[in-house]
């Protein structure tokens, strides 16, 4: 079955080891600090956090990341169709097609789809 926005390619950003914040709303919003984003979408389990980060007043910025709290490992999900460009209705479209919740439940799951950056 073809998906609407092809291929989707996981990329490994870093460890947050070094980082870790009492709670995970910290984690998030030190991560959102990062990038001066807000999350518009923000799913989360006991395993694993997904967003959907955004550059204020714009809509039509997102990118979607998970976190790995076990690993507490951050990754950027990316799609041959659209990268960094999601609206908050094509994350939740997108989020039904792909299955991405398995992701938010299983972290782990990024691992066998990981690619290697190109710097």
């Amino acid at each position: 079955m073809s998906r609407s926005l092809g291929k989707m390619s996981v990329y490994k950003l870093f460890n947050w080891r070094d980082s870790a914040a009492n709670t995970i709303q910290q984690t998030v919003q030190a991560f959102l600090e990062l990038g001066e984003a807000v999350a518009t979408r923000w799913i989360q389990t006991r395993k694993g956090v997904m967003l959907l980060q955004m550059v204020p007043d714009n809509n039509a910025s997102g990118a979607i990341y998970v976190f790995d709290r076990q690993r507490d490992d951050w990754y950027m999900l990316s799609f041959e169709g659209c990268e960094d460009r999601f609206t908050s209705e094509l994350f939740d479209r997108v989020f039904s097609e792909y299955k991405l919740f398995s992701f938010v439940e299983q972290p782990g799951l990024l691992l066998s789809q990981l690619q290697l950056a190109v710097a």
